[in-house]
């Protein structure tokens, strides 16, 4: 291997594997990797290896894309039955926390009738002494809440950390809750995921370094040093880190999806990140058009296509401080997000309730009330903006639902004049047990499962929410169709798919009354003075 220093070429891909599969955030937080690898992972695999010509077919058929089918092929059997037993050897912990929380919840739904819970304490398995706390809500249901930072101190998780290095195409990426990453193309390098040597592989996409010193450091093996080498290139990246922002205004950067960048001559806001890596002949933005440092990088909610761990480990030594909503302390459903970028090595972290402020150079970010998109959960962890900047106010919506109308009314009393909304319009997502099944503690019915989905609003409430909120632009936003989600949202509208449907119904409405409204799609640039 040679000594010349080189750059990352821009098509490689840093995914970070939990377990051979992809990780998002319900697989770093403890209980919820322990319950998904034993109700989903697992059964997933074994259902491939039973019946490989079955997940085959649907993997075949575009329209099962983002289903419960492992996309592999038959000849991949014999290591899927190796990752089996090597997720039941690694795993074993994982998997008996697991039933032992869905045994505990049988156990309260069963027992507990309103008396005291003082006895059921000595009948915890020994995976829950000490980690749990038994309660009533105020209809004397059973539940129990788990002490999430001391579940860390387990380290159940760390040793199934994994780096991957593979420059799959974006159209190619296989969906990332139903299909693992098995050994063979690429490379894999044990990283846990906090460790600081991935930001100088990072780094390297814009900056020149020695693949062999790099090597060293991350500690490739000698047979995959080849194989390393060839992830670099010479050539410098046709587009180098953007300068920042310097005018006397506003400037807004759309990079996709609900990646929306704002900058003052003084501070740069990054909400929601997920970023194209590579340039492309389609006008997008990729991720060197991001300014070196961000001062604030926000996460509205817990969903994959909003906290992209993928994303955010390789832009972790540009941010200075992130920003995320307080959680349902101890759910099940809705894990600290504070703790999982902790997990992922960010330090500096600020945890917003409602109503919260942050004071920034030019202005204030405030976190609000967001209804809706999470199936009727009791999920904490979510959060509209109002973003402040230079006398003009911004709002983002991200995809609440707009059902109850007096929400706005009453946000509008106190944010006052909103210069820009943004509103995520994918009206009919997927239903509770696409995100959420493994987390159940018991089965939902066909009916209920269907009604109860991960829904933003329609053209109606979409429109009767601006009504409310009187906003002078509108920008729809967060659909999910820009080609490097896909393997992320699982989904490819057709032109009569009623999200684009209903979201050309609402932008027709706002133009036809007069109201500037665009729906955005892969780049986007507003300065507003």
């Amino acid at each position: 291997m040679s000594d010349e220093v080189m750059y990352l070429r821009p098509e490689v891909k840093i995914e970070p594997l939990v377990g051979r599969w992809h990780a998002w955030p319900h697989l770093v937080s403890p209980a919820q990797l322990a319950l998904h690898v034993a109700y989903r992972l697992l059964p997933l695999l074994k259902s491939f290896v039973a019946s490989p010509g079955a997940h085959v077919a649907a993997s075949n058929d575009p329209k099962m894309y983002g289903g419960p089918f492992v996309s592999l092929h038959n000849d991949d059997v014999a290591a899927a039955q190796a990752l089996i037993d090597t997720l039941e050897q690694e795993g074993a912990r994982l998997i008996a926390l697991a039933a032992d929380i869905r045994a505990l919840g049988a156990l309260l739904d069963e027992k507990a009738n309103g008396y005291s819970l003082d006895e059921y304490y000595a009948q915890l398995p020994a995976s829950l002494r000490g980690l749990v706390e038994l309660v009533y809500d105020l209809g004397h249901r059973p539940d129990f809440r788990l002490f999430e930072d001391l579940l860390y101190d387990e380290n159940l998780t760390v040793s199934l950390q994994q780096i991957w290095l593979h420059t799959t195409p974006e159209s190619e990426r296989d969906f990332f809750m139903s299909t693992p990453r098995l050994e063979g193309a690429g490379l894999t390098v044990p990283l846990r995921f906090a460790d600081r040597r991935l930001d100088a592989l990072a780094a390297a996409r814009s900056r020149p370094v020695s693949p062999q010193r790099l090597a060293d450091e991350l500690g490739v093996s000698e047979a995959q040093r080849e194989a390393f080498a060839r992830l670099f290139t010479p050539a410098a990246p046709t587009a180098p880190a953007a300068a920042r922002y310097r005018g006397d205004g506003v400037r807004m950067r759309y990079f996709g999806h609900a990646c929306v960048l704002f900058e003052s001559a003084r501070e740069a806001i990054l909400i929601d990140p997920f970023v194209s890596m590579q340039t492309g002949d389609d006008g997008r933005y990729c991720v060197n058009d991001l300014p070196e440092f961000l001062d604030y990088v926000v996460i509205t909610h817990c969903h994959q296509d909003h906290f992209c761990m993928e994303m955010l480990l390789q832009l972790r030594a540009r941010i200075g401080r992130i920003v995320v909503p307080s959680n349902n302390t101890g759910s099940i459903a809705d894990p600290s997000m504070a703790l999982v970028l902790r997990e992922l090595g960010f330090a500096d972290i600020v945890v917003l309730k409602p109503f919260e402020r942050i004071a920034l150079a030019d202005g204030h970010l405030e976190s609000l009330p967001f209804t809706g998109e999470h199936a009727d959960l009791n999920i904490h962890s979510k959060q509209a903006l109002a973003l402040r900047l230079h006398a003009r106010q911004f709002l983002f919506l991200i995809d609440s639902d707009g059902r109850d109308l007096m929400l706005y009314r009453r946000l509008r009393s106190r944010l006052g004049e909103i210069d820009a909304m943004f509103i995520g319009m994918e009206c009919h997502g997927a239903p509770l047990n696409w995100l959420y099944e493994p987390l159940l503690s018991r089965p939902v019915s066909r009916r209920n499962n269907e009604s109860r989905r991960l829904s933003g609003a329609n053209a109606e409430r979409a429109w009767n929410i601006l009504q409310e909120i009187g906003p002078q632009r509108v920008f729809v936003y967060a659909m999910g169709q820009e080609p490097w989600m896909k393997f992320i949202m699982g989904l490819q509208y057709e032109a009569d798919s009623i999200q684009l449907v209903e979201s050309d119904r609402f932008v027709a409405a706002c133009t036809e009354a007069g109201i500037s409204c665009e729906r955005l799609y892969l780049s986007r640039e507003v300065v507003f003075e």
